[in-house]
């Protein structure tokens, strides 16, 4: 019965890894579809004001780009979320809409 619970444990852990690395080679590819000039830096110009406005935290030197050195460390500091999605995982309640007047 042990080994069973093991294993079910081990199993579960080994499909959250593959989700993460998931997310991280999505999040890679986003950013280097957002470098627009190849500098390997993400600024307002090319990501849009409304996308900056989320990414600028973590912008660590404040030099006005973002690495993607620097997003990575931002995101394992808890400063930026899922973006859209981050509202969707287990533990999040749904928001109620209000009731038509």
């Amino acid at each position: 019965m042990l080994a069973t619970g093991v294993l079910v444990a081990g199993t579960a852990y080994a499909d959250e890894s593959k989700k993460k690395e998931g997310c991280e080679r999505r999040g890679e590819s986003r950013f280097q579809k957002s470098d627009k000039n190849g500098d390997g830096f993400l600024t307002a110009d090319e990501v849009g004001e409304k996308r900056w406005a989320h990414i600028k935290v973590a912008d660590a030197n404040a030099d006005g780009k973002v690495s993607l050195a620097e997003m990575k460390k931002a995101r394992a500091d808890g400063k930026l979320g899922h973006g859209k999605h981050k509202h969707k995982g287990k533990g999040h309640k749904k928001k109620d809409k209000p009731a038509a007047a």
